[in-house]
């Protein structure tokens, strides 16, 4: 049974208070690895809140809570929508923390696929050192029942991942609070959220991508990509992804996932001299809203729903890579390709009013990348 505000403001106190004095230090902050309403909470209680906080719009929740928290009645005064007065749950706009963050996470979720099609993995100091054994010097022997396994000698090669802070701001204004315009307010988050997806993802296919055009091979521990040409813009199609698979799989990697650009399905999904391919059984299987969004052969295909390519910013070269040669896709397998530390996801800073602290609030995240095996990639272009 989904619970009701007041409800889930009793299950909440204990969390709300913690999340208050996050947001009261000298450096505050919102991430909910240090505190969030869920914590301790049983799972269907925390479904319940999930889908509450989903559903609602931000202007509503403000109003149902300042009902209970006075300290919310102020954002409310232009729009006329407090008529009440309030009970007195204090701390309740500490409920409003969450929400803000689960509009960012889902915004950032839709943009993002490095969680798809890389092996995220977390580390305790600033950086991750990878081992990762060469090809051929790992390998099992023949032996007597019940012996000893003999030495191995493992020959490896050593990667490093720094994770690197990129971030943004809101953009919610004065004008916007004094003004009680709550739904610009949440436009404004979900913009923040799907930028920091798409940067995100920016990031991850840099290093294949940088590594392809012969820039450097700074980014990859051990082996040498895949290539196939598919031998024009035009011509991309089944045969080139099972060719690419078939590159991966010679070097004994599966292909687990086949990375394709915003234009990619138009030309994927087309066939011979354009003419579509069974559009009768495509409609099933192929879904462009969501990713995957199809899987072809049992390889997953995801897209990237946005690259910008006239970007001036100071990480420029994070994104260089990516329109520096033509590309129709990137065949990878998740576990032995792309290697992510991803570190406190969507952080928001400089934050200790859950309403008046979006102006000037920071999204945060560090997150770095390596390929372990670059010949588990391969990147399927055209001259």
């Amino acid at each position: 049974m989904t619970m009701n505000l007041k409800e889930i403001l009793d299950a909440t106190k204990p969390n709300r208070q913690a999340i208050g004095r996050c947001m009261e230090q000298t450096k505050p902050f919102f991430h909910p690895e240090d505190a969030s309403i869920y914590t301790g909470l049983k799972q269907q209680q925390q479904n319940d809140i999930q889908e509450y906080l989903t559903k609602i719009p931000l202007k509503r929740l403000v109003e149902k809570l300042a009902r209970e928290d006075p300290s919310l009645k102020e954002y409310l005064g232009h729009s006329g929508a407090l008529t009440t007065g309030a009970t007195g749950e204090a701390g309740a706009n500490y409920l409003l923390p969450d929400k803000i963050y689960a509009e960012l996470f889902e915004n950032a979720r839709c943009a993002d696929i490095t969680p798809i099609v890389s092996n995220v993995v977390d580390t305790p100091g600033a950086t991750l050192k990878i081992d990762v054994e060469k090809d051929g010097t790992f390998k099992p022997h023949f032996g007597a029942s019940g012996g000893e396994a003999p030495d191995e000698t493992i020959e490896t090669a050593q990667g490093t991942i720094t994770p690197r802070l990129f971030s943004i701001n809101i953009g919610v204004t004065n004008e916007m609070i004094e003004d009680s315009l709550f739904d610009q307010m949440e436009t404004h988050v979900r913009i923040a959220g799907k930028a920091m997806g798409e940067w995100s993802t920016k990031m991850c296919l840099f290093p294949i991508m940088e590594d392809h055009r012969g820039t450097t091979t700074t980014f990859r521990v051990e082996g040498d990509y895949n290539g196939v040409n598919s031998g024009g813009a035009t011509t991309f199609d089944i045969s080139d992804v099972l060719e690419a698979e078939g590159a991966n799989s010679t070097d004994g990697f599966d292909t687990t996932h086949l990375i394709i650009p915003p234009h990619g399905p138009q030309t994927l999904l087309l066939g011979a001299a354009g003419y579509p391919h069974d559009w009768t059984k495509l409609k099933d299987v192929v879904n462009l809203s969501n990713n995957p969004i199809a899987n072809i052969c049992g390889i997953d295909v995801v897209r990237v729903k946005h690259i910008t390519t006239s970007d001036t910013s100071d990480e420029t070269s994070y994104i260089a890579g990516l329109y520096a040669t033509s590309w129709h896709a990137l065949a990878v397998n998740k576990t032995y390709g792309i290697q992510t530390v991803r570190k406190r996801w969507l952080k928001i800073e400089n934050y200790s009013d859950p309403i008046r602290d979006l102006v000037g609030a920071v999204v945060s995240a560090r997150q770095g990348h390596l390929v372990a095996y670059a010949d588990a990639c391969c990147v399927i272009s055209y001259t």
